[in-house]
């Protein structure tokens, strides 16, 4: 029995001796895995507060049980759902500027477009105002026109009046003119039968036109009976050097003397201002 005790005593003694040796061990690592442990619940409330995952709580990681596995699962699969969500964002990011871009290109296209189309206008803008300054021009032109249109129909009106007034009027010395003609030559016939009719008109008689008449074919002399003219006296018409007509005398005043033409002969027509010589 005694021999049995001694063994034991040693065995024993051993067992405390590596007890507290083991002891002495597990104590300078328990500072070490509680540094380890309080690191881990910092760094996992740091990543739950990056997440913004409001359900942990320190006290569910100081209970190493099922709670803590439990809240960290739930955390690691916010943070899966929370990088999926960061995946999506820079996806969409991704694509955002993709249209960005897009939207950019377009913008510069239809800023080029839109200068073109101000420069077009511009052009078009000066265009107008050109054909609008040619438009004006034209329109004074016209306004001019049609007052000088105005004027000389009012110049026609009055002249077409004058002619109606001077064909009256000739109409009636016609008729007067025929009368004494025909009273005339009835006393010429009467008084000069053998006689030419040319009385009393002096040789290298002279004057000049001053009226021609073409639509009754008569002219109105400067020359009268105060020179000596008398009726029926036929003279010649010159143009400086030129023999044009010959015109008889149908009527004589004191200044002035009304003439025939004789068409057979005319080689010229007559004017004002032509001579006349018997």
């Amino acid at each position: 029995m005694a021999k049995l005790l001694k063994p034991m005593v040693v065995v024993l003694l051993v067992l405390g001796i590596a007890s507290l040796v083991l002891g002495i061990m597990l104590f300078g690592q328990r500072e070490e895995v509680k540094g380890r442990t309080q690191l881990l619940e910092n760094t996992a409330m740091e990543i739950a507060s990056g997440l913004h995952y409001d359900e942990l709580r320190r006290t569910h990681l100081l209970e190493y049980d099922t709670r803590m596995r439990n809240a960290l699962g739930q955390l690691s699969t916010h943070a899966a759902a929370t990088q999926q969500d960061l995946l999506d964002t820079r996806q969409d990011l991704q694509n955002t500027i993709l249209d960005l871009e897009q939207t950019e290109e377009e913008l510069r296209v239809t800023q080029n477009a839109l200068e073109e189309s101000r420069n077009r206008v511009a052009q078009l803008e000066g265009t107008v105002e050109t054909q609008r300054a040619e438009i004006a021009r034209i329109n004074r032109q016209v306004d001019e026109l049609e007052r000088t249109r105005d004027s000389l129909q009012a110049r026609i009106d009055d002249m077409e009046l004058q002619i109606a007034q001077l064909e009256e009027e000739g109409l009636e010395k016609d008729d007067q003119i025929a009368e004494m003609e025909e009273l005339i030559a009835r006393y010429e016939a009467e008084l000069f039968p053998d006689d030419d009719g040319q009385i009393g008109t002096p040789v290298g008689l002279a004057g000049s036109i001053l009226l021609v008449n073409p639509d009754w074919n008569f002219v109105i002399l400067n020359i009268g009976s105060e020179q000596g003219l008398s009726l029926n006296t036929e003279m010649l018409v010159h143009r400086d050097d030129d023999l044009i007509g010959r015109v008889r005398v149908i009527n004589v005043k004191e200044a002035f003397a009304i003439a025939d033409i004789l068409p057979r002969w005319q080689l010229s027509p007559l004017q004002e201002g032509d001579h006349v010589v018997f």
